[in-house]
């Protein structure tokens, strides 16, 4: 009886398994090795690696003319880094991995707010955290949840460059399907990234899912620019990104000498850094815009040469190892692992990767790109058979694919109000206050200190104002009076940890009457730290 059963179990898998390929003529598929696609996930993350530390030493180093050349790269000058062991982990990296352990923990591959909010508070922190990731995580800290961490009334830098850096795992996580990539990772993106800033991290994302969907006979170019016009159909046309990628394939399509890739990078510069087009407003070399600009450069010139792009990425300017290492990790999943290697002929690439280096309280401090691929792997058999409706047979992955995958972003266009008056801006005037350079996690490198019996005064037009600040172990309180009102005192205080809370929204005002307000900042009469980071207000 038993026999008869297995034997009824075995025909009727067969049976469905016939069916799903071969009866169903409405029914497009992907067939998948996951032997194969193992190789891709490590190729994923050694290719991020290399990209990252070879665009490492170049990142921020030239933000305005003159910038880099070819000629600033090879033996003894800038080159790739090919011989970390292990490789250490870093932002470009690391988030990923923690994205990835937070979908094995909580054996969910949709992630809530909730869930990001625990895994960021347990094992992402200073001191290597910036801009709009610093912003996310400090409201997390003070109970405000994705996807709220994102909007520009909360998060100051909500159009900096960060969830580009950190969501391409959800693309390599759901293999051609680009629309299960954008849902699975509509939260990570908007833990810290809004409009602009998304539709770049989202134009990533679909290209690392639609990876597995290139044409094996064309060449690499052609699957990269077949990739990158995929992407290009999700990106409204009204966002200043829309402009950059068309800015940029045009001049490349123009440009006789493909070689000559710093003349496109020399008008972008001009168009979007040191004039204002499509509504682009260049503020710090870690913004989205500018850098999805950049990295459209070496996409389009590097013409899916591995080597050839990220060389043109870190030398491009800006915040260069950021779009270096995702194209690093784009062409090292389409290379795959053994490709890298015979790309670069070496065979020994270490495959440790030390976690610890960055984030903390993980299961193991050093972990290898082999047992990362396998649990990639194992997420993707769930995702396939769970949320894409697929199968497993024969060690193969069985999708159902979708011909129009990709929808364009239907958001109407939204006027962010909420600009920012740094705090370096002529506008303030201060007594026992001292602006400090060089502060990397606060907003435009700066940050403004006060002791004991500071003051610090500023005039404005607008109709609503508020007063970010950073809040340390060694912070005191101070006393906000706006327009002669004493609103009363705040405390700038924060014992969690020795390195404080970046990007904290201490005071806001809505609702002010139209014209100029003033705003005074007095510090108590200890000698507590008191800081200003920016104002961000509505004008009129």
């Amino acid at each position: 009886m038993i026999t008869v059963i297995k034997t009824f179990l075995k025909f009727g898998l067969f049976f469905l398994v016939f069916c799903f390929l071969k009866c169903s003529k409405k029914i497009d598929k992907l067939v998948i090795d996951r032997d194969d696609y193992k190789d891709k996930l490590k190729g994923f993350w050694l290719g991020s690696c290399i990209a990252n530390w070879t665009g490492l030493p170049t990142e921020n180093q030239r933000t305005e003319f003159p910038f880099f050349t070819d000629a600033d790269f090879g033996i003894g000058k800038f080159d790739y880094v090919l011989d970390q062991h292990p490789w250490g982990a870093d932002d470009d990296t690391d988030i990923e991995y923690v994205y990835q352990h937070a979908i094995e923990k909580f054996n969910n591959y949709k992630l809530t707010g909730q869930e990001i909010s625990s895994a960021w508070q347990q094992h992402i922190g200073l001191p290597k955290l910036w801009v709009s990731n610093l912003a996310a995580l400090g409201q997390m800290q003070n109970g405000v949840i994705p996807p709220e961490t994102s909007l520009p009334e909360n998060n100051p830098m909500w159009e900096m460059i960060d969830a580009q850096l950190t969501t391409e795992i959800f693309g390599v996580l759901t293999p051609g399907r680009p629309e299960v990539a954008l849902d699975l990772a509509y939260l990570p993106l908007r833990t810290t990234a809004y409009l602009h800033s998304q539709w770049a991290s989202e134009f990533y994302i679909i290209m690392h899912s639609m990876a597995s969907l290139v044409n094996p006979t064309q060449s690499r170019k052609e699957q990269i620019f077949w990739l990158a016009s995929q992407a290009r159909k999700r990106i409204p046309e009204w966002s200043y990104i829309a402009d950059m990628y068309d800015f940029v394939k045009k001049e490349y399509d123009s440009n006789p000498e493909k070689d000559n890739w710093e003349l496109t990078r020399d008008k972008v510069a001009q168009r979007y850094q040191y004039e204002i087009n499509a509504g682009y407003h260049y503020r710090y070399p870690w913004d989205s815009g500018i850098n999805f600009a950049a990295s459209m450069i070496s996409l389009f010139y590097g013409e899916g040469n591995y080597k050839r792009t990220i060389k043109i990425a870190c030398m491009s300017g800006w915040d260069s190892d950021n779009p270096t290492s995702t194209w690093g990790g784009l062409l090292g999943f389409l290379y795959g692992h053994k490709g890298l290697q015979k790309h670069f002929e070496k065979t020994d690439f270490s495959d440790h990767y030390f976690i610890e280096r960055s984030r903390y309280n993980l299961p193991i401090s050093t972990d290898n790109f082999t047992n990362m691929a396998i649990r990639g792997v194992k997420i993707i058999d769930n995702i396939v058979v769970k949320e894409m409706k697929g199968l497993i047979n024969n060690n193969n992955w069985i999708i159902p694919t979708k011909k129009s995958p990709i929808k364009k972003d239907s958001t109407q266009e939204i006027i962010i109000p909420w600009i920012l008056i740094e705090d370096t801006d002529t506008r303030w005037s201060f007594e026992g206050f001292k602006t400090r350079k060089n502060q990397w996690n606060a907003s435009g490198g700066t940050l403004t200190f006060g002791y004991e019996n500071c003051k610090a005064k500023i005039n404005f037009k607008g109709k609503a104002v508020q007063y970010y600040a950073y809040r340390s172990p060694k912070g005191g309180t101070v006393k906000i009076i706006l327009d002669g009102k004493n609103y009363g005192e705040f405390d700038l205080n924060d014992d969690t940890s020795v390195f404080g809370q970046y990007y904290i929204k201490v005071f806001e005002h809505k609702n002010l009457n139209e014209g100029f307000h003033t705003l005074e900042i007095i510090g108590d009469k200890n000698t507590t730290e008191k800081t200003i980071d920016m104002l961000s207000i509505i004008p009129y």
